[in-house]
Parts: structure tokens; sequence; C-alpha cells
């Protein structure tokens, strides 16, 4: 029971390492799992056999997936080109559940906000899906639909208290810029085009996080 401050990266690669498998299986299923302590308890457990039973399953959150850091854009193009070219947006992470008509938000941590974004709960609601896991952001708009400073984004998302309220004068829209799951097909180990593809088919272009394919660094 001792809790100490190592991350959970780290955690991971000693749990691959004391089990005898690769760590990026044990990444995977702690993504899908949500978190680490199940995991550990299956592979050491069981071996590599024990992480199948770890899959995306609709209305329980998976972690966010990682990133990598490059020393600019030609570098980064030098690894991926051509490239998807997305704006950052400054808002509060979600990632979106839908089974039919139970909808879910979580955050980056995975702590469950669905009572605290109605507007986003019903935008969902409206897709022309029945199962899907979406991942993007929130961000409040102005009437002329500029962001709000972030300051006011993360105040209304984080606020639990007079929610239809806030609704009126501070609206959270959803911008998505990934599908982990659509009708009952999982698209997680997909390429990112097929992924964004799906994504495209089944939300508005008001809904998703705008987006370039580019080959060259200008």
């Amino acid at each position: 029971e001792v809790r100490q401050g190592a991350l959970e990266g780290v955690m991971a690669e000693a749990v691959a390492k004391a089990a005898g498998v690769p760590p990026s299986e044990v990444r995977r299923a702690a993504m899908l799992a949500g978190e680490l302590g199940s995991v550990a308890a299956a592979v050491l457990a069981e071996g590599s056999p024990g992480l199948s039973r770890f899959r995306l399953t609709v209305l329980r959150p998976v972690q966010p997936m990682l990133a990598q850091t490059a020393d600019g854009v030609e570098d980064a193009l030098r690894r991926i080109s051509p490239a998807a070219i997305e704006w950052k947006l400054d808002g509060a992470r979600i990632q979106v559940h839908r089974l039919e008509d139970e909808v879910r938000v979580f955050t980056r941590t995975l702590a469950d906000v669905t009572d605290r974004v109605p507007e986003i709960v019903e935008a969902v609601l409206a897709l022309p899906v029945h199962a899907v896991i979406l991942d993007g952001e929130a961000i409040a708009l102005r009437s002329d639909l500029r962001p709000h400073r972030f300051q006011v984004t993360m105040s209304r998302f984080g606020s639990r208290t007079e929610v239809e309220r806030q609704r009126g004068s501070v609206p959270l829209s959803p911008f998505f810029f990934d599908a982990l799951h659509v009708d009952g097909e999982d698209l997680i180990d997909r390429p990112t085009r097929e992924r964004v593809s799906a994504l495209h088919e089944r939300t508005p272009e008001v809904m998703r996080v705008p987006r370039a394919i580019v080959e060259a660094p200008a």
C-alpha cells in the first residue's frame, strides 16, 4: 500500500520487465483499461495471454494516446510525410462515449463530467450513430464564435452548480479530432486517416478540429 510519485510510464516498464513481456503490450492494455493496477495483476499472473482481456469498451474511458516531440516542423516531417496538421485548441480535453441513448463525457484524467456538459451530450445524441467514442476539446465560444479566454472555458467546464444557467450564458462547444470506435467497429489500431475519415462521415464540420494534409514545411 505504499504510495510514491513514480510516473505511471516508468511503472508500466517495470511491470513489463517483471512479467517478461514487451512494454508496448502493457502500455496498450493500460490505455484500454484506463489504469495500470488491474493490468499488472493480469500480466504478472498469466503473462501475455492475460492482456487479451483488455479491450476497447464503449462507456468505459481509455487513457489518452501519447505523443512524441520534435525539434521543429522540418524534423517532424522527416518522420511523417505527408502529415496532418491540426489546430491546437486551448480548451478542456474531452472523451465522449455514446451507446444508443446513453452518453458519457470524460476528462483527460478520465473523470466523468457528463452532468456538467448537457449541451455536449445533446450534440452527440444528434449524431447519426448508435455507438461511438470521440476524442476532442470543449471550448466556450462568444457570440461572434471566437473563443473566450481559457480561464472562462475552464471555469465553466469545472463548475458543478447552476449548470443550466451557465449553459445559457457560457455555452460549451465540442470540437473532435479523432474517432476510436464507430457503430461496433474498433478503430483504435487503424491509421489516423481512416479514423478521421470515419469522424468526417459522422460529424458536421462545425464539430471538427480544422486540419490540412501537408508535405512541405512551408
